[in-house]
């Protein structure tokens, strides 16, 4: 037995943080658990079943130190703590961890104050947030005061003589005397009901306010407060509800993304969203699961507002220990929540399509990037560093109104200028392999007319669709430009279970690659493939939607072809031609009077026995 399998039996079977290091003591991997020799043994059996990164690293490690913890939670604690210092090549790592400003409402003190804050203090204090910039909230501080005649941390003292009433505050009857803690902790109250989110019961508190003032006959007072109602339904009006659950959320969106893998952080206090922050991380060959769940222990910390409730898209291992320490930092009941319906659900998808459409190109991941595309070389046993690739995709509707699309990544990157549509002219039927072969035809026989041709050409598909590809390459003697194409392909495991694996068909294989399923490169494929398809299938839709338009038109007498065209052409869709007046359609290009009343009258007969009254005059 060599040291390094005595050094992994004599583990100790408590919980604790194991550091993998290299032969030459370099730190690898920190990972905590709760039971340190049954987690440690786990990497060094069955690796038939072990990511590639995960086998990579392991055959690295050479010496294993442990540190042992009283709790798993300690231990979760201490692996933070370890990686921000150490930096270890096989984690993820969190580099944008700043805090957001945060509104304060000093309770503790006699007459309580709002201020911006940039970390959550243990004190009696109650704080909203975060907001995503300062400008955002100073702008909703501006509305409180304008709202509420509540101090603010400006107000370096607070006598009757340097702090009196403003004379609208007055003549709106809500300043309360400033010497008076009871009327100022009423006006505190709205204040929190308002930040809460709470707007309805505030505005049924102020309405029995205002009701007992006009009793009083205190007219003014009862004037002003119906006017701070009026606002404070403007403001709801402008506001959007996303959830009638008013509990403090943050939505955890997470999306692999090619060159990286983003998290995308939604935002969300009393029902309405505040904003969110995107993070890229590097590719990383790690679960997703183990990915969330070292972005939630790295991004909520002491000093960080945590919210009530943590919406994530998949459970993660140590889900129990960590509500339990995000508890212990709130100071009341956190919970992680994996939705499977309703509104909760509906958040989590908002903020995975933001993790969708997150930019990268404002994240520095150029060297990541380059890894990654010598990566794709390797796995791949491509010529040379695929610094442009050209992926393609047909969508049709059994061979109707049939498009290709073309996509081109730049460095890893989408390069949206070179994005081409292409409408199919000479295939009748639902021919894919003839439909791919025009597409390339036309793309190459200009490319080779002077544009830059790729490094690589990405087909969505399987052996079928490179031979056409290899077929016109052949045609226009085209050398030096490598092909691959890439097939998703179901296999049955079991009675009820189903596995997918991505094919990877090259010219020089008989038999295709397959990547793990955490493979950065896979990931790669993944998103320019997905990304062709996305753009095809819109173009698809469009030009169906266009077809489906043109041909409505047609059953209109007087309008033909170049009619049709030029209505389109000034309005776009057929809801908007069909919410013109007659007056107006008369003002498109080429139309008679005769026919503007025909498209109109075409969209809205007259109804039996009432009288038609638009006609051109």
């Amino acid at each position: 037995m060599n040291s390094l399998a005595q050094k992994i039996d004599s583990l100790a079977a408590q919980p604790g943080v194991y550091l993998f290091k290299d032969e030459e003591g370099e730190l690898l991997y920190v990972g905590k658990a709760a039971n340190l020799k049954h987690r440690v043994n786990s990497y060094f059996q069955k690796p038939a079943g072990k990511d590639l990164k995960t086998l990579a690293m392991l055959e690295k490690v050479a010496d294993i130190d442990t540190i042992l913890t009283q709790t798993e939670k300690e231990a979760l604690i201490l692996e933070d703590n370890l990686i921000k210092v150490h930096h270890p090549r096989y984690n993820v790592k969190l580099r944008d961890d700043k805090n957001y400003p945060l509104l304060r409402l000093s309770l503790e003190d006699e007459f309580p104050t709002l201020s911006i804050v940039r970390r959550v203090q243990k004190d009696r204090s109650l704080y909203f947030g975060p907001f995503p910039s300062a400008t955002s909230l100073r702008e909703t501080l501006k509305l409180i005061q304008r709202l509420f005649p509540i101090r603010t941390s400006l107000d370096t003292k607070f006598t009757p003589r340097l702090r009196s009433c403003r004379e609208e505050d007055v003549e709106r009857g809500l300043c309360p005397e400033v010497n008076d803690p009871v009327q100022y902790r009423e006006v505190v109250r709205q204040v929190r009901m308002f930040l809460a989110g709470k707007n309805e019961d505030l505005i049924e508190n102020l309405m029995k306010k205002m009701t007992e003032e006009s009793e009083r006959l205190n007219f003014e007072a009862a004037a002003g407060i119906r006017d701070q109602i009026g606002h404070i339904q403007q403001i709801i009006e402008r506001q959007k509800i996303v959830s009638r659950d008013s509990v403090d959320q943050d939505v955890v969106g997470f999306c692999p993304r090619g060159p990286a893998v983003v998290i995308y952080l939604l935002i969300v206090r009393g029902g309405k969203i505040l904003g969110g922050r995107g993070f890229a991380f590097p590719p990383a060959e790690l679960p997703d699961e183990e990915i969330i769940g070292s972005f939630l222990r790295q991004y909520y910390r002491v000093g960080k507002f945590i919210p009530r409730q943590i919406l994530i898209p998949r459970t993660i291992a140590d889900r129990a220990v960590l509500e339990q320490w995000l508890t212990e930092l709130r100071g009341e009941r956190v919970r992680i929540i994996i939705p499977a319906k309703g509104e909760k659900k509906e958040l989590l998808k908002m903020a995975e399509e933001n993790a969708e459409k997150f930019p990268l190109s404002k994240i520095d991941t150029e060297e990541e990037r380059s890894k990654l595309l010598e990566s794709l070389r390797e796995n791949l046993s491509l010529a040379r560093i695929p610094r442009r690739i050209e992926a393609f995709d047909i969508s049709n509707l059994m061979g109707g109104n049939a498009v290709g699309s073309l996509v081109c990544f730049e460095d890893g990157l989408p390069a949206k200028e070179r994005y081409r549509h292409f409408k199919i002219k000479t295939v009748a039927g639902a021919d894919d392999y003839a439909m791919m072969g025009e597409v390339l035809l036309r793309r190459y026989q200009k490319a080779l007319a002077g544009d830059h041709l790729p490094d690589l050409v990405l087909l969505d598909g399987g052996r079928g669709q490179l031979n056409v590809a290899q077929e016109v390459f052949k045609k226009l003697h085209i050398q030096g430009v490598e092909l691959i194409s890439l097939a998703k392909e179901r296999m049955v495991e079991g009675p009820g279970r189903e596995k997918t694996e991505e094919k990877i068909f090259h010219p020089r294989y008989p038999e295709p690659f397959i990547l793990e399923k955490h493979s950065p490169v896979r990931n790669l494929l993944d998103y320019i493939r997905d990304e062709a398809h996305r753009f095809a299938i819109t173009y698809h839709k469009k030009v169906r939607s266009r077809g489906t338009i043109r041909s409505r038109l047609g059953e209109i007498r007087g309008i033909g072809a170049v009619r049709q065209r030029r209505l389109l052409e000034s309005y776009g869709s057929v809801e908007k031609i069909r919410a013109a007046a007659a007056e107006e359609l008369l003002r498109v290009p080429g139309m008679s009077r005769r026919a503007a009343q025909a498209v109109y009258q075409f969209f809205h007969p007259p109804e039996k026995n009432k009288p038609q009254i638009t006609s051109i005059k």
